[in-house]
Order: C-alpha cells, then structure tokens, then sequence
C-alpha cells in the first residue's frame, strides 16, 4: 500500500481567506496546546475572538500570544465542577455570549487490568467525562441560539487496546453523551457533534500515563502503523473538522460524531 504521508496536505494558509467566525466569540477547552490550540488559532484566523481555558498559567499565557489580541485566557482545573463554575462565572464578566465551544480538554492514562489504580482511572473520567458534562452545562446560559458544541472523542472509545480501559471507556462515553446533550438542547436552536480524531501530531503520547520510558514513540509508531493513511493526522486538520461542525455550513448536522482518523475507524489497513 501506498505510503500517504503527503497525501492530503495543503497549504493551511488558505483557510486565512476565510471569516466564517467573524464578530463571533469561541472557546476552546484545552486551548492552551495541542489540538485546543491549535483549533483557537484557526478561529482567531476566521475572526472569532477566541477564550481558552486550561490549567497551566504559563501555557495560557503562551497561547493567547499565539492565538492573537483579545484572547480570554482562564486557568482553571477542568476535574472540578466548582473550578468550571468560577471560571464560567469570570467569562461570563467579560463576553455577553458564546457562539461556539469546543470541549476538548482530556486525559489519558493507560494501564493493565492489573496495574489500573483508582487515583488514575478518577482523573481520567473526571477531566474527559464529568468535566466535559458540566463545561457544557455551564455554558448553556452563555450559548446564543444557533450556537454549536463541539466535543473531543477518540477513535480509542471505538477500538480496543489492551491498556486503554479508562481512556477509551471515557472516550466511548463522551461519544453516546453527545448525543443525549444535543436531544437536551435541540429546541434551544443549539447543535452539539463531536469529532473523533485517530492518532495525532501532538505530545499526549509523552504526557500520557502509564507508559513505560519511550513507551511514547513506541504507542505512537504502533497507531501510524495502524491508520490505513500510514501517517499521523496533523492538529490543522481536525480543526478544520470543528471549525466546519461548529459553523453555519453544519447547520443540519447536530448529534453526529465525524471520524478524523485516516480511516482507522473505517476499514482495516491491507497488509499488501
């Protein structure tokens, strides 16, 4: 098969031409590196003014220097409905609505059945689930009408891999939690979707828990070699994927889960 490394890459400049947020406000979960950042920065380009929330002071401050003037940069601790309840309480001073989310913040920690502690399996469904929940639940004041949702899943809530009990199962729930969330605010005129990104070009492999040293590299080339695209997917081009869930080109689309996964979710990978 062939190797598609560069296949299906263009040049991200073009999206630049594009002002679909123009005079509307975005947060972003998690906006402070990887794909939150990297999806704050394309809709800062599209003209939204863009608020971020994560835990790290310093990663906030970096980020909204990359993401551009007027960005609402908010730490606070996303496990703790309490914490999302204040830093709400702090946007909501400071914009009169939110036309679009991403709820993106996550955790991962991978473990045996053996080795599986409760501390980690707590984090892990406290930032990816429970947090998630109540950030949306937070918002629902905030979100103008025809305002849009979306969550951050993983093709690991779809496909089993040894380890990945708490990530995935947390992942899978996220993915049916979409689903009853945009039954619950369909008639507020908001959607709510979620992107299911497969392997990506970010550093969760190094900050993941559980693994062993250089355990990051190895999980990384293992999912490369098992995305029938042969390559990893770059943090650009899953926001394209929620910038398009989170626009008015997706106005009819609400209660859907779009794979960005280089087909790894779609159909398993010739071994010719």
């Amino acid at each position: 098969m062939q190797d598609t490394t560069d296949v299906g890459r263009r040049d991200l400049a073009v999206g630049d031409r594009r002002k679909r947020f123009l005079g509307k406000t975005c947060l972003v979960t998690g906006g402070s590196r990887g794909l939150g950042l990297a999806a704050a920065r394309a809709f800062a380009r599209e003209g939204a003014r863009v608020v971020i929330i994560a835990r790290d002071p310093g990663r906030l401050k970096t980020a909204s220097e990359l993401i551009g003037d007027g960005t609402i940069a908010v730490a606070a601790d996303l496990s703790s409905p309490a914490a999302i309840k204040t830093a709400l309480t702090e946007i909501a001073a400071q914009v009169d609505r939110i036309d679009a989310a991403f709820i993106n913040a996550g955790h991962s920690g991978f473990k045996s059945l053996d080795d599986m502690d409760e501390a980690t399996w707590d984090m892990v469904f406290d930032i990816n689930v429970k947090g998630s929940f109540f950030v949306m639940q937070g918002l629902r004041p905030l979100l103008a009408p025809g305002g849009a949702v979306v969550f951050c899943g993983s093709v690991a809530g779809r496909r089993a891999r040894a380890g990945g009990a708490a990530y995935g199962a947390s992942k899978a729930a996220l993915e049916h939690l979409t689903r009853i969330l945009a039954d619950e605010v369909i008639g507020d005129g908001i959607r709510v979707n979620i992107v299911i990104p497969g392997g990506m070009n970010t550093d969760i492999a190094a900050r993941t828990t559980g693994l062993p040293p250089g355990g990051g590299d190895a999980m990384r080339e293992r999912i490369r070699l098992g995305t029938p695209m042969l390559r990893l997917g770059e943090p650009e081009e899953l926001a394209d994927a929620v910038l398009f869930l989170a626009s008015s080109e997706a106005g009819y689309i609400t209660g859907a889960a779009l794979p960005v996964d280089g087909g790894a979710t779609g159909f398993i990978r010739s071994s010719a």
